[in-house]
């Protein structure tokens, strides 16, 4: 069985226009090239594709069969393509990227699903982990790249880039009567305090940590769960415990006099390792990560 690339190619842009003459304005070709085409390949498969009316073409049901692999085959070549091209480019093969969950969000999606449809040949993996991680991941080439809170300290081995500034507000109970107050530091190492745990684990929590009693989180939106149904409070992205907040389920308080005018701010990253080479697709993706907005 001989059938060509052309063939099959004909086959399917009949089925979708409905005509010869539609599939052939498609493919610039002639009507009757099509037409041959397609009597060529019913002749290698020994079976009518369509039955052929005196003003219009009906396919048969052997032909609806086939066309769904003719289809298959059309796309398989068109991936095999652009994995050539690909690699002539020096492109990757595969590309991974460690994201902290928090900030997982529509924004990061979009920006991977930009980088998909603009390297489709390559083994794209996202995964999602705790702040610490994000690094850890990179460090043991898990990943390519990591997108995370930054950690305020940086490591010889990796290279960091600066991604976007969120945000920070202190949030408590509704139990805790703060709403919209100024509570002095005093009244604040007597609460509890939901801490983040990236801050202990990079020996920040003395910058991070103002009450007597604390617990600890490795998942900023676990926190806000905590903080629900505890009587505590914590610092946290705005962006993520805003819902939170307009639902009353949430009270913002305010610790320093001039906080709700000068809101604290963290900071994102992005890292790579230092020794590793970069290529287009991450180069790309560091620019796209960049681009995000303040939040």
């Amino acid at each position: 069985m001989a059938m060509t690339l052309e063939q099959l190619s004909a086959f399917v842009e009949t089925v979708d226009k409905g005509s010869f003459k539609q599939a052939s304005i498609k493919l610039g070709k002639h009507t009757s090239t099509v037409s041959g085409l397609i009597a060529n390949l019913e002749a290698e498969l020994g079976m009518e594709l369509f039955v052929r009316k005196p003003r219009s073409l009906e396919i048969t049901p052997k032909g609806t069969e086939m066309y769904r692999y003719a289809r298959s085959v059309l796309r398989e070549c068109d991936l095999l393509d652009v994995k050539a091209n690909s690699l002539l480019e020096g492109l990757p093969s595969t590309f991974t990227i460690a994201v902290d969950s928090d900030l997982m969000g529509a924004d990061v999606a979009k920006t991977c699903a930009k980088l998909v449809n603009k390297f489709p040949s390559i083994e794209f993996k996202i995964i999602t982990v705790d702040p610490m991680q994000v690094r850890s991941h990179v460090l043991n080439e898990q990943a390519d790249m990591g997108f995370g809170i930054a950690l305020f300290r940086g490591h010889h081995e990796l290279t960091v880039a600066d991604g976007y500034s969120f945000n920070v507000v202190m949030v408590a109970s509704p139990q805790l009567d703060c709403k919209e107050k100024l509570v002095s530091l005093e009244q604040v190492r007597g609460m509890l305090q939901v801490s983040a745990l990236f801050m202990k684990q990079t020996a920040q929590e003395d910058t991070h940590n103002l009450s007597s009693r604390t617990i600890y989180s490795n998942n900023l939106r676990n926190s806000i769960e905590l903080i629900k149904h505890t009587e505590a409070w914590a610092m946290l992205p705005e962006f993520l415990c805003l819902k939170e907040i307009e639902a009353g389920e949430l009270d913002k308080m305010y610790i320093s006099p001039t906080a709700s005018r000068r809101p604290n701010q963290w900071a994102t990253e992005i890292s790579w390792l230092t020794a590793r080479p970069r290529n287009a697709v991450m180069d790309y993706m560091i620019d796209e990560l960049a681009k995000l907005p303040n939040r």
